[in-house]
């Protein structure tokens, strides 16, 4: 059987187009705390304009086709802030995360408040605050919302998968995203400053 490319024996070629483009490559080296980040620029045509930034074994990358008029790629990454970057490199990347202690303290505090307001009998403060204990000792909220759910909906209610701020903790892995990009922007103003 022929093999699809083909047809009676000669081979078709579908036309290729190979372009070349000019990258520009930034090696960032002696930040404190920092592994080498890699930066590569590549500026399509005017408004549009892709970076990549590696540090260590992650890459990010983001692409813009509306940047505003006169700007390098270079140039519009140093003026968007940190979270409209981390929107483009890593979209479920959030500034806050599940904290079991952080979501367990939460629960004590509001079960004080319950036994404070006469919402709870002493016996059913006590058992809450046992279980309180066992929830500092999860993984994630799925894994609460699996084996404490009954307990996370009589404390933190209907919406109990809503947790407010002082029920997480800072996430490390956004603040470290956002020391790569101020230092990204750093380097970037330094070689490819706006002239007004």
């Amino acid at each position: 059987m022929p093999h699809p490319a083909t047809e009676g024996g000669a081979c078709m070629e579908k036309a290729m187009n190979v372009e070349t483009s000019t990258v520009t490559k930034l090696q960032i080296t002696g930040v404190n705390g920092l592994d080498p980040i890699s930066v590569y620029l590549e500026d399509f045509e005017s408004c549009k304009g892709k970076i990549t930034v590696s540090c260590y074994d992650k890459t990010w990358h983001a692409y813009w086709g509306g940047m505003w008029d006169g700007l390098t790629v270079g140039q519009f990454f140093c003026k968007l802030n940190d979270a409209y970057v981390i929107g483009y490199f890593d979209r479920s990347l959030k500034s806050r995360r599940f904290s079991a202690e952080a979501l367990a303290d939460k629960a004590l505090r509001l079960i004080v408040q319950m036994r404070r307001d006469r919402d709870l009998d002493s016996e059913d403060a006590r058992d809450l605050f046992g279980e309180a204990e066992d929830v500092r000792h999860t993984s994630s909220l799925e894994e609460c919302g699996g084996a404490h759910r009954e307990f996370m909906h009589r404390v933190f209610g209907d919406d109990w998968w809503n947790l407010p701020a002082d029920a997480e903790e800072p996430n490390p892995d956004w603040a470290y995203l956002c020391r790569i990009i101020e230092t990204v922007q750093q380097a970037l103003a330094k070689q490819f400053p706006i002239t007004a």
